[in-house]
């Protein structure tokens, strides 16, 4: 992308402004990440390494299973392996790796751009340790966050993807020159994101690994009852931390009331704090059986709900991939942004998650002209009827669970 003045002198002056004012924040980041680094000289023969991971649940969903194999990696024999990683998502972690590493440290996103004092305490924390080896096993990687930790680290030997645009600003693009010695290039910018973290731990470890599910052990769920629910159940999953993201209540009641016409299932709603307003639209309007969990669950309590649900009604966030991983049958709504990495998913990986897409990119799906779906995209995920839904359901008496 050509970001050229000219482009800039198009845009409204309001948008202009805010243009500048993140210019001007990703400065102070730069200039606080230099200071919380500054004076620091690691040592080749420390054998100590570092793993990140930092961007969202569905994208830990789809990359844990490769924990185990990268620490297992020759480069990392006789080496204490530290682990950073997203703080929103440690319930989930702990599950299954709560000791697996001899330091973990959790970061707060939301800290780690807000607050210059948490961001220096936490870029000058990992600055000390004088890591020799950094991975970052990241397609995305995003220059304010992941690769500013990288930098900070200031290792012998950083290990990463070579990436793609989605997480840096066109005026960012030079910061990552020359930040990492070894680089893996996906062949399938396309490819589905648990298969680009298969090749990438197979990058580097130089052996092939038999990875194939993203399944939880069902016997480390937690055990949950939920009060007042005395039926079998569906998950309805109104919400999305984004704005854009969002398929409307409508759609959700009319797919909801064939499931309790059909079946009698009890709807169960959920969600995080910041889909409340969501759920709250949802059961004002929706008529028939319901019980709001939204906000009162944990992550691991969310993993066992699902693995009891009838099947799961969701646009595309992180609920999903939490299914996946628990066999729930999911009725999930794209709008084509990222075609391929997130959705569809391969038979081999779940046959459970059933995707739905607006026409335009069925369209272009049969025409294989899907490179403008590398990205975002704002189709808008209403050109998903809810008719089409039904219609599965429908023409797939046995998907539900026996009740």
């Amino acid at each position: 992308m050509n970001y050229s003045k000219n482009h800039k002198n198009n845009l409204p002056l309001k948008q202009r402004f805010y243009m500048f004012l993140n210019q001007i924040k990703g400065v102070i980041y730069q200039i606080v990440g230099y200071i919380a680094a500054f004076g620091r000289i690691n040592s080749q023969n420390n054998k100590k390494a570092l793993i990140i991971r930092v961007d969202e649940i569905g994208d830990y969903i789809l990359w844990r299973k490769c924990i185990d194999p990268l620490l297992n990696a020759d480069k990392l024999k006789n080496f204490e392996v530290h682990f950073v990683g997203n703080q929103s998502w440690k319930s989930l972690f702990d599950l299954e790796f709560k000791e697996t590493f001899q330091k973990i440290t959790w970061l707060d996103k939301t800290k780690f751009k807000k607050s210059m004092i948490y961001r220096y305490t936490f870029l000058r924390n990992i600055a000390k340790e004088n890591y020799s080896i950094v991975i970052n096993p990241t397609y995305s990687r995003a220059k304010r966050v992941d690769d500013s930790i990288v930098k900070a680290a200031k290792a012998n030997t950083n290990y990463g993807h070579v990436r793609n645009n989605e997480n840096y600003l066109p005026y960012e693009r030079n910061f990552d020159n020359n930040l990492y010695h070894h680089l893996f290039e996906v062949k399938s910018k396309s490819s589905f994101e648990f298969n680009k973290n298969k090749a990438f731990a197979e990058w580097f470890c130089e052996k092939s690994f038999n990875l194939s599910d993203i399944n939880f052990d069902a016997n480390i769920l937690p055990s949950v009852k939920i009060e007042n629910l005395q039926k079998k159940y569906f998950i309805v999953f109104p919400g999305s931390r984004s704005s854009a993201r969002i398929w409307s209540t409508e759609n959700f009641i009319e797919v909801s009331n064939y499931l309790y016409e059909k079946y009698q299932l009890t709807a169960l709603v959920c969600g995080g704090n910041g889909d409340i307003v969501y759920a709250n639209n949802f059961i004002i309007n929706y008529k028939n059986p319901c019980i709001d969990i939204t906000g009162k669950t944990s992550l691991p309590d969310l993993l066992s709900i699902l693995n009891n649900a009838a099947c799961l009604i969701s646009v595309d966030t992180g609920s999903i991939h939490l299914a996946a991983s628990v066999g729930c049958l999911t009725l999930g709504v794209f709008n084509g942004s990222q075609y391929g990495r997130f959705s569809p998913y391969p038979i081999e990986i779940s046959s459970n998650i059933i995707s739905f897409y607006p026409k335009q990119v069925l369209e272009d799906i049969n025409k294989n002209t899907l490179s403008k779906y590398e990205l975002i995209t704002n189709i808008s995920y209403n050109d998903v009827t809810s008719k089409e839904a039904i219609d599965y359901l429908a023409s797939h008496p046995l998907a539900i669970k026996a009740i």
